[in-house]
């Protein structure tokens, strides 16, 4: 298998530090892991040390001047470019009612998971140009879909996330041109900090919430990601450019 470069923010825990963990096994890879604070990214500097191929860098994505600061680190680490940027940093801190949710809530949660996948992706352009494969993978949610929405609340969490994959959609359109791909991935209900935090909130704010998650299977970041990778991000092609897909490579309604 020939060799990538990845770009993978909030690589430091999750979902993301499964990433690196899983590309990064390939030694043709390099991967380019983000964290907000390096210092405290303890298993991903373990794995840096043991990993000749994972770079670490500081990031964000919902400071300006952080984002501002990727250039200058990735000059050094990614001179030769990046294949695939996979945006997986954000936050799920809303769970109340739209009419009870305040605006600081509101804004802080399109500031990560909208606006700091944007302004990513404006700063790794010029790096993905650098090579052929150009492929934008944005982590979602199937709370961001309106065609599908189930019957219970995840406010500005659900909303920044639909407001991403319309981003999602608008960049397929603007890039695909200079054959980028962009695609907008869910991956599934994780056994994850975030995860697990997001089902405890929701059933205490519902009980009956617990009735829909009954059936639905919770993934370890391992096989999550496993599974994204197999049946999507590995096999990614410009058919799929535009599309909302699941971690089976399932297409989702927007």
């Amino acid at each position: 298998m020939t060799g990538k470069v990845y770009f993978i923010s909030g690589g430091n825990r999750g979902v993301g530090y499964e990433f690196v963990k899983q590309l990064s096994s390939n030694p043709e890879n390099t991967v380019l892991a983000s964290a907000r604070d390096v210092s405290k990214a303890t298993e991903l500097r373990k794995l840096a040390d043991t990993q000749g191929n994972v770079k670490i860098v500081t990031l964000d994505v919902g400071d300006k001047a952080s984002i501002d600061a990727l250039d200058s680190q990735l000059k050094s680490v990614a001179k030769d470019g990046i294949d695939v940027m996979i945006s997986n940093a954000g936050i799920a801190e809303s769970l109340a009612l739209a009419i009870d949710t305040s605006q600081q809530v509101y804004e802080k949660h399109y500031r990560i998971n909208t606006l700091g996948p944007i302004s990513l992706t404006k700063v790794l352009y010029p790096y993905l140009e650098q090579r052929e494969t150009r492929h934008l993978i944005y982590i979602s949610s199937i709370a961001a879909s309106i065609g599908a929405q189930l019957p219970f609340t995840t406010n500005a969490y659900g909303q920044s996330k639909a407001a991403l994959n319309y981003s999602v959609k608008e960049i397929s359109f603007e890039l695909g041109s200079e054959n980028f791909v962009a695609i907008a991935l869910h991956p599934g209900q994780v056994n994850s900090d975030m995860g697990k935090a997001s089902v405890v909130a929701a059933t205490e704010f519902n009980p009956a919430t617990m009735e829909l998650f009954k059936d639905i299977k919770l993934l370890e970041p391992e096989e999550s990601v496993k599974l994204q990778l197999e049946n999507v991000i590995l096999k990614l092609g410009k058919e799929q450019n535009g599309k909302f897909l699941d971690f089976r490579g399932q297409e989702l309604v927007f």
